[in-house]
């Protein structure tokens, strides 16, 4: 359950952040070239955008659904809220994460509280290698510098045009490019997705719904949705800033990250060597 659990987070995570960065705002497009070039022109021009959230996920043989609220300022400033069953308890999920690069994250749980911080600023480069994340890892905020991140990641194609909430669709359909699977996260994600489709407004331009398939491209086991979608609202900069209660726990994830791997303990200076594999046949 905490493998579903922590795969949901990540496709969580990765959706808000394909969503702020595929914006497109222009008829008859013909191909992803066209689309993902309007797009990167359309995300810089939006100031903050607001929106409820939902998700469902069949993967291990359990379906999830989660719910929530996303807020974003771009380039840096985010602020999400999920709602989802864990353990058989509901929990919820705050992510905030202000102009000063630091990342929270607040899980609750019945009666339990879970605080983590990520300080981007001190993540270093041998942490961020070996998370698979490239240059500026505030980067991965910015709905400008995140199109450029999909554009690399994905091979797209454009399928039929539809309709959705009453407004017509540009439809994209995607499969992971080998050379992106070497980001941790990534292969993670691919290793169970055969192929993406996204539904991308022609009139406001957003991505309102994303569909990720098994492997053999047929099942569905993640379909997320933004609805009531608002742009270049005034959301108070407070929405960005998160101050943890007085004696309150933080995990420090960026100083654990940073930390070496502890070598494994020795026995009395003995060195374990590796026995030689049995000969063949035997």
């Amino acid at each position: 359950m905490q493998r579903f659990y922590k795969a949901a987070i990540t496709c969580a995570a990765y959706a808000v952040m394909a969503a702020s960065a595929m914006a497109a705002s222009a008829p008859g497009l013909k191909t992803p070239e066209q689309i993902i070039d309007f797009a990167e022109s359309k995300t810089a021009a939006y100031k903050s955008w607001t929106a409820d959230y939902a998700q469902s996920m069949s993967m291990f043989g359990s379906r999830m659904e989660v719910n929530g609220s996303v807020a974003q300022k771009p380039p840096h400033r985010v602020w999400m809220q999920l709602d989802m069953p864990v353990m058989g308890q509901h929990s919820q999920m705050t992510m905030v994460m202000g102009p000063d690069g630091v990342m929270w994250q607040i899980m609750k749980m019945g009666t339990q509280q879970q605080i983590m911080k990520m300080d981007m600023n001190k993540l270093g480069s041998n942490a961020l290698a070996q998370a698979g994340v490239q240059g500026n890892p505030l980067d991965q905020f910015d709905p400008a510098k995140q199109l450029e991140t999909t554009r690399g990641m994905c091979d797209f194609n454009v399928a039929a045009a539809t309709e959705l909430d009453g407004q017509p669709m540009y439809v994209l359909e995607g499969t992971f490019k080998q050379a992106a699977l070497t980001n941790q996260q990534v292969a993670t994600i691919a290793a169970m997705v055969g192929k993406t489709r996204v539904y991308i407004g022609q009139t406001d331009g957003f991505v309102h719904r994303l569909e990720q398939y098994d492997k053999s491209r047929t099942n569905l086991v993640m379909a997320m949705e933004f609805k009531n979608l608002k742009f270049n609202q005034a959301v108070p900069d407070s929405t960005f800033v998160y101050q943890p209660p007085a004696g309150a726990q933080v995990v420090d994830l960026a100083q654990m990250m940073s930390q070496p791997p502890t070598p494994p303990p020795s026995h009395g200076g003995d060195v374990a060597v590796p026995s030689a594999p049995p000969p063949a046949g035997k």
